[in-house]
């Protein structure tokens, strides 16, 4: 039996969580009103599951980073959409379900992007002390 490293068990459970909002991307697929947005919903569903490939197979600082800037762009746009404001006029039952797929979406995202930059700090550490030489 192999053993696995706990950072490859991290990197997985972090892949995992990436195909998760690839999911969560397709369900809000079907509630999209114009073919522009089913497009850019598409796109973001093949993002998601890049990352998620490229956490599967390796844990390199530039996946990191592309994990942590992809979240942070997710939450960026998921935040203002996911309920935070309050608009008039609205049908409660239609709106119910993408709300609360927005509102998974956005804590997934931030949940993504602080295991990212956990793993960036922790990754980079010893890099400061390269860079920056005592005088």
């Amino acid at each position: 039996m192999t053993r696995v490293s706990a950072a490859v068990v991290a990197r997985r459970t972090a892949a995992v969580l990436a195909a998760s909002s690839a999911g969560l991307h397709a369900v809000m697929l079907r509630h999209t009103g114009s073919a522009a947005f089913a497009v850019l919903i598409a796109v973001m569903v093949g993002g998601c599951l890049y990352c998620a490939y490229e956490l599967w197979l390796s844990g390199s600082v530039r996946t990191w980073c592309l994990v942590a800037v992809m979240n942070l762009a997710m939450v960026a746009v998921h935040l203002p959409m996911s309920g935070a404001h309050h608009v008039a006029h609205v049908d409660v039952n239609a709106a119910a379900p993408q709300s609360v797929v927005m509102t998974v979406a956005t804590l997934l995202s931030m949940v993504e992007v602080l295991i990212a930059v956990g793993v960036l700090c922790y990754r980079t550490r010893g890099n400061a002390r390269a860079v920056v030489r005592p005088e």
